[in-house]
């Protein structure tokens, strides 16, 4: 199953489909210079991370800009993304966020991507498409 990388070489967001053993969890790894944040997502049963795919798949046709900021979230709020588009970049803000544990407060982790418009917005649209299907 493939994974979907967004973002550049050294700073992205990679999300990894659910393992055989885990079949409704994904992975998200958000890397950042100095920083790696990993959470295990919970997929919405109400069809998987079809979100996520309209999501991405609405920011490429929208590709040339659109006015204020598109969100997505997961079901359990362990992963948030929302994208602005500032003219010749687009701001994807990620947050992850592990909540709640037995006292714990958790903790959260929020950074910002720049995504260009053109040909890697369509290579992440792609990726994110084909994410999780299962053959």
């Amino acid at each position: 199953m493939p994974e979907a990388r967004i973002g550049g070489p050294s700073e992205y967001l990679l999300l990894t489909p659910p393992a055989p053993d885990a079949p409704t969890q994904a992975v998200a790894v958000l890397a950042l210079s100095g920083l790696n944040a990993v959470i295990a997502i919970e997929e919405d049963f109400r069809g998987g991370l079809e979100g996520l795919r309209t999501f991405f798949g609405s920011m490429e046709k929208s590709w040339r800009g659109w006015r204020g900021t598109r969100n997505w979230e997961s079901l359990e709020g362990e992963l948030r993304l929302a994208a602005t588009h500032q003219g010749s970049v687009i701001q994807l803000k990620v947050t992850i966020r592990r909540g709640l544990n037995q006292g714990n407060d958790g903790w959260t982790v929020e950074g910002d991507l720049i995504l260009e418009p053109g040909e890697q917005l369509t290579r992440i649209a792609r990726e994110v498409a084909a994410f999780g299907v299962r053959a």
